[in-house]
């Protein structure tokens, strides 16, 4: 007869240690788990290197049977108790296929969320839905970046658990032998006769904050009205900025400019997840080296994580011609660095002016992500 199982919360620099390592514990890729770079990992729950952690709090718990770690869970709730609008996120989620343990994992983040005044938990977020969210339940056979995977047992455990299924995420893959996009649109925008006024122009590297800047205002202006937004903080917009950097050796991000006001972004990361994979969470002895060729130029493959237009702008003809103007110039940018697949995601399941487009590119659905809630004040 199994054991019981005992919650740990993280305090020390051991716990932590476990805790970033744990999904690899678990059996890692082979058993179904994403398991990001270590160093990746620790810089998300370092102060130093993650300014969001000045406005959010993250406490992490392990589980444990018989002195042997099985599992693990982080909370997330803003410092000001107000971004979230009274819901709290839970991730990082890993463990062994078992319900006593993941019951007990989501009654630690649970309690604590209710401790802050939390109306409600949702989740797998890791750690808000700016970043990586939901658990994969079906699909998302090419590995891409933030896009986590589980066990194809962990989405029926979170439905027996008692929570309630609250919104599914698709990603969709472009191949880029099939892509009809660009002659189609070329011909369209050859047509319009304001076509000279509308102008796509790449992120400065030599001006990044101040490019990183306008991504942020772009984003929470386009995104604000999405279901569970979040508006991405000057603090979160600094780390981003950190990241984008090497990402930018072979990756770009795009700005439409109507009569030179930023009206559009969109953006492409090269696709280093299979060169991660393959390293188990490690950079040494030889693991950076793999990362490095990913990051210059030896991924296949791409994701496009960000395409939106300001609010002021939907339905207008400018709109249209911008978000297609974004994507052709996405589209040439891969076909230069000579990938094959650019995944757009995520996509929210009820956004049919997305998907419709995603159709005509053609970039059908090729995975799907998932959101579960509970109410806390029940």
């Amino acid at each position: 007869m199994a054991g019981p199982v005992e919650i740990r919360a993280v305090g020390s620099a051991a716990q932590a240690e476990l805790f970033v390592r744990l999904p690899a514990r678990l059996g890692g890729a082979a058993a179904g788990w994403s398991v990001p770079l270590f160093a990746d990992t620790r810089r998300i729950f370092d102060p130093g290197f993650n300014a969001a952690l000045a406005e959010w709090m993250v406490p992490r718990w392990l589980a444990f049977r018989g002195g042997r770690p099985i599992g693990r869970i982080a909370a997330a709730w803003p410092r000001d108790g107000v971004m979230s609008q009274g819901i709290g996120g839970f991730g990082f989620l890993a463990l062994e296929q078992d319900p006593v343990v993941l019951r007990a994992l989501l009654d630690a983040a649970e309690g604590w969320l209710r401790a802050q005044g939390a109306a409600k938990m949702r989740g797998p977020l890791s750690f808000t839905i700016n970043h990586e969210v939901g658990a994969l339940v079906e699909g998302g056979a090419l590995p891409m970046p933030r896009m986590p995977r589980n066990p194809p047992w962990l989405p029926p455990l979170l439905d027996a658990a008692g929570l309630e299924r609250e919104m599914d995420l698709l990603a969709c893959t472009l191949d880029l032998a099939e892509e009809a996009h660009r002659p189609r649109f070329a011909a369209l925008l050859a047509r319009w006769p304001a076509r000279s006024e509308l102008r796509i122009r790449r992120l400065r590297p030599a001006r990044l904050a101040e490019d990183v800047g306008l991504i942020r205002d772009l984003f929470n202006d386009a995104w604000a009205e999405n279901w569970g937004a979040v508006p991405v903080t000057a603090a979160e917009a600094a780390t981003m900025a950190r990241l984008l950097r090497p990402l930018l050796l072979t990756g770009a991000v795009f700005f439409a400019e109507w009569r030179g006001e930023p009206i559009g972004v969109a953006s492409l990361i090269p696709n280093i997840e299979p060169a991660a994979a393959r390293l188990d969470g490690r950079l040494l002895p030889w693991g950076w080296a793999r990362m490095l060729r990913a990051l210059a130029g030896g991924a296949d493959s791409a994701r496009l994580p960000m395409l939106g237009i300001r609010r002021a702008w939907r339905g207008h003809p400018v709109s249209a011609y911008a978000v297609g103007a974004l994507l052709s110039a996405a589209i040439d940018w891969a076909e230069r660095r000579g990938w094959r697949q650019v995944e757009v995601s995520w996509i929210l399941a009820h956004n049919a002016p997305m998907l419709q487009a995603m159709a005509r590119l053609p970039a059908p659905v090729s995975g799907r992500w998932r959101l579960w809630s509970k109410r806390l004040g029940e």
